[in-house]
């Protein structure tokens, strides 16, 4: 019996990453599925559990025995950023996030899939003099890019994982933090980060400049990431949250990406943890052009 795909927040290379870092987590191993919990501190609610995007489930399991031994298990409120699914008697306290996320096959047939709008873009950007690197994150040669993200952080105003947790994850999982960079001559363009974690990887954060606007640099990127990942075996990559604005929503689907709707956030007690009815669909999403 093969092994899901597994989100970010729910593998082994974000374990790895945290326990490098010195940050609180715990693994819960059942028959049915596993599932990774954090533990937090806030000023206002103090120490709490976080599971995010899990428990995840063995194909054709049951989650009912899974989230009892967690509930055993872990002591105090907990927050679950719920998978589909996953609900819980608890407070909702955050309606639920619309991902991206790309189903990684033959690139003839990922390019079919293409908005033909962002196929154009792409065209366009593959006759542009540009070329793509795939390089390991490094502190020192990438250090261009983390500060380049930092600043789009405060500029567009909102948090990401921060440089150091990246170089962990780089640290703690050998090549599976990989850059690639669409270069003019000697200068970067753009730039793309994507995260690695077995059969699944997460795009994480991307910066361009006039020039790579102009030529569309963010697709030729995404675009040979794709295909790189795709001939690793990698079989899914989560492009991250797409209702945030119009234009990021239209770039992400455009790519032939499944909109997958989150249940939501709900606050809980250990004790009362239980999987809810499954109401929320994956559905796929055409988006007319610009």
């Amino acid at each position: 019996m093969s092994e899901p795909a597994i989100p970010l927040t729910q593998s082994e290379a974000f374990e790895r990453t945290c326990k490098t870092l010195g940050l609180p987590v715990k693994r819960i191993e059942a028959v049915e599925g596993s599932c990774l919990v954090q533990s937090r501190k806030l000023p206002v609610i103090g120490s709490f559990n976080l599971i995010s995007r899990g428990p995840v489930l063995r194909p054709g399991a049951s989650g009912e025995a899974l989230m009892r031994r967690i509930g055993a298990d872990i002591q105090g409120p907990v927050i679950i950023n719920a998978p589909d699914g996953y609900g819980g008697p608890g407070l909702k306290v955050v309606g639920g996030a619309e991902l991206a996320i790309i189903d990684l096959v033959d690139p003839e047939v990922m390019r079919a899939r293409l908005h033909q709008n962002w196929r154009n873009q792409l065209t366009k950007s593959e006759a542009a003099p540009l070329r793509v690197i795939d390089q390991p994150l490094d502190a020192k040669k990438h250090a261009w890019f983390l500060e380049a993200e930092q600043a789009q952080q405060r500029s567009r105003k909102y948090r990401a994982y921060p440089p150091g947790f990246l170089l962990a994850y780089a640290a703690a999982n050998k090549g599976q933090a990989r850059l690639f960079t669409a270069m003019q001559g000697q200068t970067p363009a753009a730039a793309m980060l994507v995260l690695r974690h077995g059969r699944m990887a997460t795009y994480q954060a991307g910066v361009t400049t006039p020039a790579g606007r102009e030529h569309c640099a963010h697709n030729l990127l995404l675009w040979t990431m794709m295909k790189d990942l795709q001939r690793r075996g990698v079989e899914q990559l989560d492009l991250g949250r797409a209702d945030l604005s119009d234009g990021l929503r239209r770039f992400k689907l455009r790519t032939g990406a499944t909109l997958h709707t989150l249940p939501g956030t709900y606050l809980t007690r250990s004790g009362r943890l239980r999987r809810a009815p499954r109401s929320h669909q994956t559905r796929a999403i055409h988006t007319k052009p610009a």
